[in-house]
């Protein structure tokens, strides 16, 4: 009788161990169920698009973000290959992507931008993929982000940027059309007016009435000897005749050589691998000018007692160098441009317009180089006869250390430089 109710007893408390057991999986399954329903919500309504996609790129599962995204019920995209909603220029680059999500193992996840027909039209998105799963039963999840405002936003800025450049362009042609004009105006007004009085003061030295005065004459005749140079030299620096009729490399040694006379600070010019080339002329204009501004800026802003300008051609590029060694630029200046004026702002737009890069190195009391790389491609064309430059030495040139040029002389006996 005994075991009977210890039996019973037993039975008992299983019983209700069976029922708290009971209770608490109820519990489990609800807060299981609750779990499930949230992350089905958080996955449908998701703001991106998501899928799985098998090996072959078909759709196993999507959200009802992606599914409204193509404007489908997502019953009907469930077994469909992806590829059959991007764009035909685009399915090379999708097929190259599921490429790499089979081969992918560790390190970034493939990524790849597309255009994909959705039921508002063909829109831009980016697609991520991370795959899970064993070798045998792989599958490929994959985030749609719909980038069609990124891309339409860039298309704006580029076409903005195209725009800016075209004028630009433009606004430079015209500047050089007008420096043209106005060089040719002074040439032929100023340049006759100041020929006709030195050939006057000429002939008042010559005359035996002007005994008294010839001292004071001759002085006259070297200021307007002066003066004649100094018109030469900026009506050069407005348009110089050597860039239209003989080109970039004789028309750079040409100012380089008036510069320093000019500014009385030594300078080189060296040239290689235009010997048997010619660089297009809007080419040829805006590596001109950029060096007459870098110089310019030499003269302003540096301190310095020698430059040198190199000019070459190597591997494909064209290098224009300007170097000095004045009191150079802080760090800060050397990343920002060094003084940022207007000067370097038109030296970076001039380098942009011919697909060029502009570089500057410098450190405190160590100087600066100026640095123009830009690509041949267009740009050279077979050379015309006419003075051709000595080659610089192969590899990085090196200029030498420019020699002092002679002390200007005085006196009647200077002759006028020719136009």
């Amino acid at each position: 009788m005994d075991e009977r109710l210890h039996l019973l007893h037993d039975l008992q408390v299983h019983q209700e161990e069976i029922h708290v057991q009971n209770d608490q999986l109820i519990a489990a399954q609800a807060a299981l169920e609750e779990t499930r329903d949230r992350y089905v919500d958080l996955y449908d309504f998701a703001p991106n698009g998501y899928l799985t996609l098998d090996a072959n790129g078909v759709v196993l599962q999507i959200n009802l973000t992606a599914a409204s995204f193509f404007g489908k019920a997502r019953e009907k995209l469930t077994g469909l290959p992806l590829l059959g909603f991007v764009a035909p220029g685009g399915r090379g680059d999708f097929l190259d992507f599921m490429r790499k999500c089979r081969g992918h193992s560790h390190g970034a996840n493939p990524v790849v931008d597309l255009r994909v027909r959705t039921g508002d039209g063909d829109r831009h998105v980016q697609l991520l993929c991370r795959p899970r799963g064993s070798a045998s039963k792989r599958e490929y999840l994959i985030a749609m982000l719909d980038i069609n405002e990124r891309k339409l936003l860039e298309a704006s800025r580029q076409a903005a940027a195209q725009e800016h450049a075209a004028l630009i362009e433009r606004l430079m042609s015209v500047q050089e059309h007008e420096r043209r004009r106005i060089a040719r105006e002074i040439h032929d007004h100023l340049g006759q007016q100041l020929t006709s009085l030195r050939l006057k003061l000429e002939l008042l030295a010559q005359d035996p009435a002007s005994g008294p005065v010839l001292a004071r004459v001759h002085d006259a005749q070297d200021a307007a000897e002066q003066l004649d140079e100094h018109l030469d030299f900026f009506t050069g620096k407005l348009r110089p005749a050597a860039l239209d009729d003989l080109g970039l490399v004789a028309a750079l040694s040409q100012f380089v050589r008036e510069w320093s006379d000019n500014f009385h600070i030594p300078a080189e010019f060296h040239s290689a691998g235009f010997e048997d080339r010619r660089i297009v002329p809007d080419v040829e204009t805006h590596i001109y000018r950029f060096c007459q501004e870098a110089l310019n800026n030499v003269y302003k802003h540096s301190g310095a007692t020698r430059a040198a300008v190199i000019l070459e051609r190597r591997d494909g590029h064209m290098f224009l160098i300007i170097e000095d060694n004045g009191k150079g630029l802080l760090p800060a200046q050397s990343s920002r441009g060094g003084n940022g004026g207007l000067g370097l702002v038109g030296m970076r737009e001039r380098a942009a317009l011919v697909n060029g890069t502009m570089e500057i190195e410098s450190a405190p009391g160590r100087g600066t180089t100026v640095f123009l790389q830009l690509p041949v491609t267009a740009a050279l064309r077979p050379a015309v006869s006419g003075p051709r430059s000595a080659a610089a030495p192969a590899g990085r040139p090196q200029p030498a250390t420019p020699r002092r040029r002679k002390p200007r002389q005085t006196g009647t006996a200077r002759s006028r430089r020719s136009r």
